[in-house]
């Protein structure tokens, strides 16, 4: 009986020690494993970065082209005409891109006009698209086609905040998207130009002035300083200037004219930028000057025959 009593003993308290190690192994097991991962305090910090990171600067970005593509819209079904909205609508373009483009996490603007550079192609595109449709297209197809400035808006905001990095995967589609802006920007300008019917001597000034600014956009791209940049820009709005100055004396009015300085200026911005880019043989050159001499033929062609 002692015997036994004692062996029931020994193998109670041997449970009794089992059961106190494995309800500490329990206790300390989940410890262990799972508090170094601190799942609670992570998950809100990923989440807050996804909150205020990248969707902000998208919701930023559907904003801004929303209003100002809506504002667009007002400017040109308002009747009379009130010019100072135009203006107004520029300026909130500038705010518009100067906020998206100091949002890159690569940005390093820490000056007022450090930005400056970013804000022509939005401006202008403002200022291009609603003199053109309001002037050149006018009435309600006007205001209708006023629509579309909303994606073309939400894309040259997209394509400005890729530019700032050049090591950026989508930095080279962002330029495309800048510089094919650019000329579409440039043929609302001339279009509307000659859609005026300005003196020569105004004609030309703007059509240099219109150049000087847009070849700041295609010049920057190689990445020279603010002097050197305004420098070879000015040298393209002279040559644009003159170009204009020649459409007086061709056969060549309206829409025509303004194909004609487009591909004028299509010549002298591409040279320019290959030239700067070390880029710049006798290929180069023969390609760019085939092109806009195929375009002035098929301009000559559609104003003798059509």
């Amino acid at each position: 009986m002692t015997f036994i009593f004692c062996s029931v003993c020994a193998a109670y308290a041997g449970l009794v020690a089992v059961d106190s190690v494995a309800t500490k192994r329990l206790a300390y097991t989940p410890v262990k494993e799972f508090t170094p991962l601190r799942v609670a305090e992570a998950l809100p910090d990923r989440a807050s970065q996804a909150v205020n990171g990248t969707i902000t600067r998208l919701d930023r970005m559907h904003a801004f082209a929303g209003v100002l593509g809506l504002g667009l819209i007002a400017f040109l079904a308002i009747e009379p005409t009130y010019n100072w909205l135009l203006l107004l609508l520029s300026g909130l373009t500038a705010l518009a891109a100067d906020n998206i483009v100091r949002m890159h996490p690569q940005a390093r603007f820490q000056r007022l006009d450090d930005t400056a550079l970013f804000l022509f192609v939005p401006v202008l595109f403002t200022l291009g698209a609603g003199l053109f449709l309001k002037q050149v297209v006018g009435g309600t197809a006007g205001a209708g086609l006023g629509i579309l400035t909303i994606p073309a808006y939400w894309l040259i905001l997209w394509a400005e905040y890729q530019s700032v990095d050049r090591r950026s995967g989508h930095f080279i589609l962002g330029r495309g998207i800048l510089n094919a802006a650019t000329y579409i920007i440039a043929f609302l300008f001339f279009a509307t130009i000659y859609d005026f019917d300005l003196s020569l001597v105004t004609a030309s000034f703007a059509a240099g002035i219109v150049s000087l600014l847009l070849g700041i956009e295609v010049v920057r791209e190689e990445a020279m300083d603010t002097t050197r940049t305004i420098a070879y820009a000015l040298a393209i709005g002279l040559l644009l200037a003159e170009a204009a100055w020649v459409t007086h004396f061709l056969p060549l009015e309206g829409s025509s004219a303004a194909v004609f300085l487009l591909l004028a200026f299509y010549l002298m911005t591409g040279l320019m930028h290959n030239y700067l880019g070390d880029r710049l043989s006798l290929r180069t050159g023969s390609e760019f000057a085939t092109v806009a001499g195929a375009g002035l033929a098929l301009v000559i062609l559609s104003r003798s025959y059509l």
